[in-house]
């Protein structure tokens, strides 16, 4: 049976909160896929490496970086000049919504 009544929302702290950890948590995935990326490369297949498989790694950092920096404008946070927060940005972990729109669409 479902539970009755309102959904919970979010406060800003919490969104906040977790926006900080999901991105630094898409940090490490974007440095740890291109770095196992360029050491295989390096270690590997070092001697078939070319030009193209070099352009290709800056290429995916790219697409990394632009996709990370779309998500750290939509979570940005404003504060107050007394530093309290005043929005925590739009929640980057909601299950339905703008974010997920722009994330995957």
């Amino acid at each position: 049976m479902a539970p009755k009544g309102k959904v919970g929302t979010k406060g800003k702290k919490q969104i906040y909160e977790e926006n900080e950890a999901t991105l630094k948590f898409y940090t490490r995935v974007i440095l740890g896929a291109n770095a196992i990326y360029a050491a295989v490369n390096l270690l590997v297949f070092y001697s078939s490496s070319t030009f193209w498989t070099w352009l290709l790694l800056a290429f995916a950092l790219a697409v990394y970086v632009g996709s990370y920096r779309s998500m750290s404008a939509m979570a940005k946070p404003v504060f107050a000049e007394d530093g309290s927060l005043l929005d925590g940005g739009i929640d980057l972990n909601m299950e339905q919504g703008m974010a997920e729109f722009h994330l995957s669409g």
